[in-house]
């Protein structure tokens, strides 16, 4: 059988200003799919990687003639995949078109709406799309397929619940070889993590799922840390520098030091077996599990970046979010990160439910007040399938969810206390009073790996906040 991966892009993709990176779930789902099922075909399309619209799949569609394609989508990438299935169809009406990733398992119901689309995938997606091929492959339905959703005969057919791999060292290394990682290379401030050090990077997953439960998280992992162990993750590791020539790692998992001993086993291999590899978080770690031996091994292995998910300042906010979070603790950890080196960025989000204008103030000025070396403030949007957004239709209140701006800067549903106009104030006060500093903008230009990228590009960043 011939199986095509589909990334999904965007609507727009020459306004997409940032370099992506490789489509990592694809990928796993390529390299179990290869080892489990070898007689199948596999191609990957990154239509993100190759700035590409949906009129773009017909030149694979027509050279590959796949006989499964299955899309991943983000939120912001909802209208594209909806576009791409219809493409699909119109081309071959026998092709069977199923969707995963964080928006299809998230709207659900929703997405099957669309008659291009036939099956969809709910969270991992790994041993769901070895039933897919092997039902397809014997001439079967997928009604019923654990873990999917589909339709039959106009009706939604859910298949039993699929349990999460629990032994992540038996899922094969990713497939890079079905892309080419060169593309991903970057200059310097024009990826997803803002900053970089080296231009020859790529992703790494060490493990999957969070355990806390924040209100406005997507949940495709489950709620219990499982992760890869240290040798698995760090013979990944030394393949990719050997093999493929990185020289930078961007770790994109949920809560890399979740487990404390298991992140200081990490590091301390990668300095025992002494990779030359520059590491970044971009997806944030607890600031408050930050011991200083964890720092000192962060830096001595060659981390020069960190995000900090703080998203409040407000306790009364932070106990509603459902964080967990100490805020005393997550500004020591982030002074003691910044201490070493550490170029450090905080997430932040105004517009809570019942927020008010002082506890955003608390926000800004907790901000403010930290060792930071940068910030984004998001106007919270309840993105479907997490529990702001159910708290915000029990509530009564319109979301205007528009997957072709889900820019964090407009306000989607106001669910604070306050009128939409204070909160787009309090939104331009927070990245004014933040970057208005020159104390501030001194500490990222001598921190951050190449200084003269934030004439060239950072500019941009602090820019956009003063609109």
């Amino acid at each position: 059988m011939r199986v095509l991966l589909i990334e999904s892009g965007v609507m727009a993709p020459e306004r997409f200003v940032y370099q992506c990176y490789p489509p990592h779930g694809l990928m796993y789902l390529a390299a179990y799919l290869r080892e489990k099922r070898p007689q199948h075909q596999l191609r990957i399309f990154d239509m993100m990687g190759e700035r590409a619209g949906p009129a773009a799949v017909d030149a694979v569609l027509g050279e590959f003639r796949p006989e499964l394609v299955a899309i991943h989508a983000m939120s912001f990438q909802a209208s594209c995949m909806h576009a791409v299935a219809a493409r699909i169809k119109a081309r071959d009406p026998e092709c069977v078109v199923a969707v995963g990733g964080p928006h299809p398992s998230a709207a659900g119901e929703s997405v099957l709406d669309d008659a291009n689309v036939d099956a969809l995938g709910l969270g991992e997606g790994e041993d769901t799309i070895i039933e897919m091929v092997d039902r397809l492959e014997a001439g079967q339905g997928l009604a019923g397929v654990a873990g999917t959703m589909t339709r039959s005969d106009g009706a939604i057919a859910r298949g039993p619940e699929r349990g999460f791999v629990a032994d992540l060292d038996t899922i094969p290394y990713p497939a890079r070889d079905l892309i080419d990682l060169k593309n991903y290379f970057t200059d310097a401030m024009l990826n997803q993590n803002d900053i970089t050090c080296r231009r020859e990077l790529t992703t790494i997953f060490t493990s999957r799922a969070c355990p806390f439960a924040c209100i406005f998280c997507h949940n495709m992992f489950g709620k219990k840390f499982r992760a890869r162990s240290a040798d698995n993750v760090l013979d990944e590791m030394e393949t990719l520098a050997r093999d493929h020539g990185i020289r930078e790692l961007h770790v994109i998992d949920d809560c890399f030091n979740c487990k404390v001993d298991r992140a200081k086993e990490i590091l301390t291999g990668m300095i025992e077996r002494e990779l030359d590899l520059k590491l970044a978080f971009p997806n944030g770690i607890r600031g408050d599990r930050l011991p200083d031996d964890l720092l000192d091994l962060m830096v001595r292995a060659g981390v020069y970046a960190a995000n900090f998910g703080v998203e409040s300042g407000s306790a009364r906010i932070q106990k509603l979010i459902k964080k967990g979070l100490s805020l005393d603790a997550i500004a020591d950890g982030i002074s003691r990160a910044a201490a070493r080196g550490i170029f450090t960025h905080g997430f932040f989000m105004l517009g809570f439910p019942g927020e008010t204008e002082a506890e955003m103030m608390e926000t800004i000025e907790f901000a403010c007040a930290s060792d930071l070396h940068t910030a984004g403030f998001a106007l919270l949007t309840p993105f479907p399938g997490s529990e702001v957004h159910r708290m915000a239709l029990a509530d009564g209140k319109t979301i205007e969810f528009d997957p072709d701006d889900t820019s964090y800067q407009r306000v989607s549903c106001n669910l604070s206390a306050t009128s939409d106009e204070t909160l787009a104030k309090m939104h331009k006060l927070a990245h004014r009073r933040f970057y208005g500093s020159p104390r501030r903008l001194y500490r990222i230009i001598t921190t951050m790996p190449h200084p003269t990228d934030f004439f060239r590009v950072g500019l941009r960043h602090v820019r956009l906040k003063f609109v």
